[in-house]
């Protein structure tokens, strides 16, 4: 008993690092966009620092190529890596926070679940089905609570669909996930770190060398190799079914870190919309094994609590 609850307590304590991570990333974003660096700065950032960290990793296990194939794998390094973040940083320009917390993940979710049903025949079942409109409803009214659909919302859009092409890419291919992060960030920074050099504006040369570190630590380190051993380890320690709920946490720890870090506004239909992305996202994650665990294990609970009352 004492082994399960300090197996639990530790792997809520991984959960936290990862959602807060991945939540911090989207604050990160835009706190770096609205003060020295600009959107060419933070991908180069990113992919720079978690190259050099990954590189070992890509050199042992090897870029992926018998799996992917080449097309594979620049598609892997197009649809999450750097283009994925430059388009999110760009959107992040004038976009809140907690527009692309709820966006981003929302709408990876739901063309995730329509991706495998067309690609891999994935059945939807009714708990999913339930997800992706109460996900999809939860968009639209985050949407309109936040004013007019502008040119940075549609980015956001664009962007949960390249994040959920990425996962269908690595799941068909079966790349384990540390594996996919090191090509994703080897292969950004072999093709990014030279256009930027000779191509794109840059701002970090004229930044404070304390945004330019904190950026590189957070963007290069946290989210490119912590949250995901974080995420991994959570996973190992509650279950499956809780890990994959992980995501599912992002627009409502987006929202609430844009509004203390960044001091961001957010009325009740923000907050409200956050909060149905969140439940449709977990049923969307989740889907029928959460259903079947539970009916599985609540009525044993019942009966056992009814045998206690027995004796």
């Amino acid at each position: 008993m004492l082994i399960i609850l300090r197996n639990t307590l530790s792997g809520l304590g991984w959960a936290i690092v990862a959602i807060t991570v991945w939540s911090g990333s989207l604050v990160m974003l835009r706190l770096g966009m609205t003060t020295s660096l600009n959107a060419y700065d933070l991908t180069v950032l990113r992919f720079g620092v978690a190259a050099l960290i990954l590189a070992p990793v890509a050199m042992r296990r090897g870029i992926g190529t018998d799996r992917l194939g080449l097309t594979g794998l620049l598609a892997m390094v197009v649809t999450f890596g750097a283009p994925y973040v430059l388009l999110i940083a760009l959107a992040m320009k004038s976009a809140p926070a907690a527009a692309a917390g709820a966006l981003n993940p929302g709408v990876m979710a739901i063309v995730s679940v329509l991706l495998g049903r067309m690609i891999l025949g994935d059945r939807i079942g009714g708990t999913r089905f339930i997800g992706l409109a109460a996900t999809a409803t939860g968009i639209v009214l985050f949407t309109r609570a936040g004013g007019a659909v502008t040119t940075s919302h549609l980015i956001l859009i664009g962007t949960g669909i390249m994040w959920a092409s990425y996962t269908l890419i690595v799941r068909r291919a079966a790349v384990p996930a540390l594996n996919a992060t090191a090509i994703v960030a080897v292969g950004s920074a072999v093709f990014y770190l030279p256009i930027y050099i000779v191509a794109l504006p840059k701002q970090i040369l004229t930044a404070p060398l304390a945004d330019v570190l904190m950026q590189a630590g957070f963007q290069g380190v946290l989210v490119s190799v912590v949250a995901i051993y974080a995420f991994n380890r959570s996973a190992e320690l509650l279950g499956p079914v809780a890990g994959a709920t992980l995501p599912a946490l992002i627009p409502v720890g987006t929202l609430g870190l844009g509004v203390v870090v960044l001091g961001e506004t957010a009325g009740a239909g923000e907050f409200a919309s956050a909060i149905l992305v969140t439940m449709g996202l977990a049923l969307i994650l989740v889907g029928r094994p959460a259903m079947r665990w539970l009916s599985s294990h609540i009525p044993r609970g019942l009966n056992k609590k009814g045998h206690s009352l027995g004796k």
